[in-house]
């Protein structure tokens, strides 16, 4: 099978570490490990052993992350090497050659690129500009072909930073079950939100639909990238089917990073990053 050719990254990842001034940077400048660990914490990341941890992530890890999502436990979660990994794996278990996917755009296009490589036929789905900023095109939406294997949603929106209200989400749960399609919602800008308060964030697809899959990670309102760690939050079955995916790809995280997302994520320790990230976006 031919990939195609991820032309965005391609770019980044050769030019944003060798230039003065990276002015393409799709998250906040990244957090040093001194800024919100402990001296003790510290200490106990020295003599941690690298050893292979839990590799669909350790039990502390996957509980700090099912916090955020009602009548979720761990095995509703698998951890995954970013983001990037949690859309990857989720295409790649549900979109045959031949499926239809419909993509709501603009948006980051990982999961475009990799439905064109599995050939799927991928059906836009365009965001309008208006007078009160970017508005899905419901009308769009209403004629989701019946044959939809799986609809994508970036939600908050990468690139515009729009977050769909209401009647859009809605009516994007609609669509998906008319189809009978899985809903993969990427919701890794959840907590970088523009106008958000230190103590909300946009509402989660997490709880609306039965087949959904949220996939988000601590790239982006985190300012830990480097950590390279994600996750998919579904229904315990499917999670464990894509854990057996997940086997092909990275097998596991690190233990360093797992340990110190499982810090991050803590109900003391993540609010404070969060509240660093908004003011970052508020002061710029």
């Amino acid at each position: 099978m031919l990939w195609e050719t991820f032309q965005m990254e391609r770019m980044q990842s050769t030019w944003e570490n060798r230039v003065d001034y990276n002015l393409s940077e799709s998250g906040v400048h990244p957090l040093s490990l001194r800024e919100f660990l402990s001296e003790n914490q510290i200490r106990e990341l020295e003599s941690l052993e690298l050893g292979y941890p839990q590799s669909n992530g350790t039990e502390e890890l996957r509980r700090n992350i099912a916090r955020r999502y009602p009548n979720a436990g761990p095995d509703n979660i698998l951890v995954t090497s970013g983001g990037s990994e949690a859309n990857f794996l989720s295409v790649c278990r549900l979109v045959e050659r031949g499926d239809q996917i419909s993509m709501i755009l603009p948006n980051y296009m990982q999961m475009w690129g990799l439905g064109r490589s599995l050939q799927a036929q991928v059906n836009p789905l365009w965001m309008r500009r208006d007078s009160s900023g970017w508005r899905l095109d419901l009308d769009l939406l209403r004629k989701l072909p019946a044959t939809t294997r799986a609809l994508i949603v970036c939600n908050p929106n990468n690139p515009t930073g729009a977050t769909l209200n209401e009647e859009e989400m809605n009516a994007i749960v609609e669509a998906a079950e008319r189809a009978q399609a899985y809903l993969i919602c990427d919701e890794i800008y959840c907590g970088a939100e523009h106008d958000a308060d230190s103590h909300s964030r946009t509402p989660s697809f997490w709880g609306r639909y039965p087949k959904v899959i949220i996939t988000n990670g601590l790239s982006k309102a985190y300012g830990l990238p480097g950590l390279r760690i994600g996750w998919i939050a579904t229904t315990v079955e499917l999670a464990e089917q894509l854990w057996s995916y997940h086997d092909y790809t990275t097998i596991s995280m690190s233990m360093l990073s797992e340990r110190i997302a499982a810090i991050v994520l803590s109900a003391n320790v993540e609010p404070k990053i969060l509240e660093r990230t908004r003011k970052i976006i508020r002061d710029n």
